[in-house]
């Protein structure tokens, strides 16, 4: 609860007038009626009721407590967020991320390197708009991702980042500068801003981001990392970090430059704080370009209002106050009222009309969604996407396909064909990579799969090939053997009757082996011949043979063994970039160690 708060709060202001009426009630209530004023008091007994006074209050107790909770339902009680469509702005950002050796400096605790991430992080899933990038450097720079329209996935790549899964040591930050430059100008963004975490750059430096930012556009931002009396630098192994004169080194910030070039660009500079203030500083800054769309694939905060659940507390207070003649309208208030409170969602029948009036058919299909039932969203959501994505998700592909084609986006073509790669109808898929490239060019996972998709393609039809000369082998093989085993036999039968159900057994085994010995043969190949991207999705037999099974078995065991930790990815990644960078000379940022 520790999100709970009131969305109307000064419906409370009406408990006030309620109290004050509630003790002027109580009190006339207290006082008998004004014939107590006229009768004598040996009288009163006989005349008027003893407990009058008693039995006007509860009735009172009761409707001022109606009231009280009708005030607390007006005033909105809510803890729940509840996703809705907002405006995407067409915007890309690159976040840098400096991968030095001085990052280990424990200035801050427990040092800059965590602070750094922890940063970056929240930078990425909740700051930043658009399609974000991202890239690390030491010694030389490497792109960790492309640009993407979910920062979320980032966190991930970020938390593994570290100076260890580096190929080359030292700082130098021209090279991610161009990189990221690049990033953005190929995915149509020739301005775009810089989000730059680092601690420090020499003076040589300098000059070379002076040249970069006077012949680009984009807006470089600063959020610097450190404290300018430094620290030593604890390697992981515990060691400090010494020079060629075996001093400890002790890096020192030193904003100045940083500041310079922030301004220079048009961005801000920020040290690191304790709070949100730097990040809110960074981030908060008229974009560059007005221009976005709305979309459903993004969701904005929106606080769902709990007050209609207190009408039952209201109703069951009022109960005891119905009366025969009021009976019957109460009851149809209590019927009427239900319709209010919002649907419960183990139903399964479409929404109607009441159950529309407190979350929309979107909102309630996406938080079916959320909570995994696929097949009520999919029956819900009146949204195609919506529509597509939970019957993709449920294993409906036929009808998934058929919910994507009614989008003619880039987005909808690119699921039109992960649904055909699910349904092994990988043409067809190629066809609908290609036709949302045409829409969307230079999207990269759109390249990736339709490649992929083509290679599937060609190898299915190899299989098929070889299937068929497989079939053909063995037929031929057995009329063969048929021929000689009626050639034995007949001798067989004119000499030795008794022996011919013998042999013709013994030929029935071996034509049985041979032809299971054919079909883990062909089973092998295609475990060795099937791609990465196929070898992720399970296997399906059109016989449903037993081998599959154990081929699937084999497989899997196979997929388990992958090491799939982000950090040895990405360095392995950015040793084979190394070496091939290196061919043609080290970069000028190996001088630097740290």
């Amino acid at each position: 609860m520790a999100d709970f708060h009131l969305l109307r709060p000064w419906w409370l202001l009406t408990l006030i007038p309620i109290m004050v009426l509630a003790i002027i009630v109580w009190r006339n209530a207290g006082q008998q009626t004004g014939w107590s004023r006229l009768l004598p008091p040996h009288l009163k007994p006989l005349l008027l009721p003893e407990s009058g006074g008693r039995a006007a209050r509860w009735p009172l107790l009761l409707v001022n407590a109606a009231l009280a909770v009708t005030a607390v339902a007006l005033a909105g009680p809510t803890w729940q967020r509840l996703p809705q469509p907002v405006f995407q702005l067409q915007a890309g950002s690159v976040v840098i991320m400096d991968m030095s050796l001085s990052v280990y400096s424990t200035d801050l605790a427990p040092n800059r390197l965590t602070q750094m991430r922890y940063k970056a992080t929240d930078l990425v899933r909740d700051k930043l708009d658009g399609e974000i990038g991202l890239i690390a450097y030491a010694g030389d720079a490497f792109t960790i991702s492309p640009l993407t329209g979910d920062g979320g996935n980032l966190t991930n790549l970020i938390r593994a980042l570290s100076p260890d899964i580096m190929p080359t040591p030292g700082s130098y930050p021209i090279r991610a500068l161009n990189l990221a430059d690049q990033l953005l100008q190929d995915a149509g963004y020739p301005q775009g801003d810089i989000y730059w975490f680092t601690d420090g750059i020499d003076s040589r430096d300098q000059q070379d981001i002076n040249d970069f930012l006077n012949r680009t556009q984009h807006r470089l931002s600063v959020l610097a990392v450190g404290t300018a009396e430094g620290a030593p630098i604890t390697l992981p192994d515990g060691r400090l970090l010494r020079d060629a004169s075996n001093n400890v080194v002790i890096p020192q910030l030193q904003p100045g430059a940083l500041q310079t070039l922030a301004a220079r660009s048009g961005g801000r500079y920020s040290e690191i704080r304790s709070d949100q203030q730097d990040l809110e500083y960074l981030s908060n800054q008229p974009p560059l370009q007005r221009e976005g769309e709305a979309s459903a694939m993004q969701a904005g905060d929106q606080w769902q209002d709990q007050g209609p659940w207190l009408i039952p507390i209201i109703m069951l207070l009022l109960l005891p106050l119905a009366r025969r003649g009021a009976l019957p309208v109460f009851v149809c208030f209590v019927l009427s009222s239900s319709f209010w409170l919002p649907a419960h969602a183990n139903e399964r029948e479409p929404l109607s009309w009441q159950d529309k009036l407190w979350q929309t058919p979107y909102q309630q299909a996406d938080k079916a969604l959320r909570l995994g039932d696929n097949e009520r969203a999919a029956q819900i959501a009146e949204d195609a996407w919506q529509r597509g994505t939970a019957n993709y998700r449920a294993g409906n592909y036929d009808q998934a396909l058929v919910d994507f084609s009614q989008l003619d986006s880039a987005e909808g073509f690119y699921n039109q064909g992960n649904t055909l790669m699910q349904m092994e109808r990988y043409d067809e898929a190629k066809n609908a990579y290609a036709a949302a490239l045409e829409r969307r060019p230079n999207w990269l996972q759109a390249q990736d799969n339709m490649d992929l998709a083509e290679q599937l393609a060609e190898q299915k039809q190899q299989q098929s090939e070889n299937n068929q000369q497989g079939d053909a082998q063995n037929n031929h093989s057995q009329n063969q053997q048929g021929e000689q085993g009626e050639q034995q036999s007949g001798e067989q039968q004119q000499s030795e009757p008794e022996q011919n159900d013998q042999q013709a057994g013994q030929q029935e085994q071996q034509q049985q082996q041979k032809q299971e010995s054919n079909e883990q043969s062909d089973a092998s190949e295609q475990q060795q011949a099937a791609p990465e991207g196929e070898q992720e999705k399970p296997l399906q037999s059109e016989f449903g043979d037993a081998s599959e099974e154990e081929l699937q078995q084999q497989m899997q065991q196979w997929l388990n063994r992958i090491e799939d930790d982000p950090a040895v990815l990405l360095r392995n990644k950015m040793r084979y970039e190394a070496q091939q960078r290196r061919r043609q000379s080290p970069p000028p940022g190996v001088e630097k160690q740290w």
